[in-house]
């Protein structure tokens, strides 16, 4: 019987091959881990936290993350993000509140046509 960790790092070269194109190698992946606690509920998902060594790689799936939507089997309905700290993850959202207040301001009552997005770094 093969280790759950071995079963996961099959899963997620399958799925970054499958999905975006990419064959991944054992050694870009820098760390990989579940977080949560286990609760012996097979029904229960839990995030799985990878760490890849090349920031180009991470880069390269996060700009192709529309790839997932066509994922078929069992790759559809996974969810890619960002880990960000806290404190990021609140600037982010005093960024976007900020950037929709000025635009409210110059174009009153257009904010629904729009979709605001942080682009850089912080």
């Amino acid at each position: 019987m093969s280790s759950p960790k071995y079963c996961l790092l099959e899963f997620i070269k399958d799925l970054i091959d499958n999905v975006f194109g990419i064959k991944l190698k054992e050694s870009d992946i820098e760390r990989m881990y579940r977080l949560g606690r286990w609760s012996g509920d097979a029904q229960t998902d839990r995030p799985i936290l990878v760490s890849f060594r090349d920031i180009e790689l991470k880069q390269l799936v996060m700009a192709n993350i529309r790839e997932l939507k066509q994922a078929e089997g069992r790759f559809k309905g996974i969810g890619i993000s960002h880990d960000l700290p806290p404190q990021e993850r609140e600037d982010i959202k005093r960024m976007l509140a900020e950037a929709k207040s000025d635009h409210e301001v110059t174009n009153p009552g257009d904010s629904v046509n729009y979709k605001f997005l942080v682009v850089g770094l912080l």
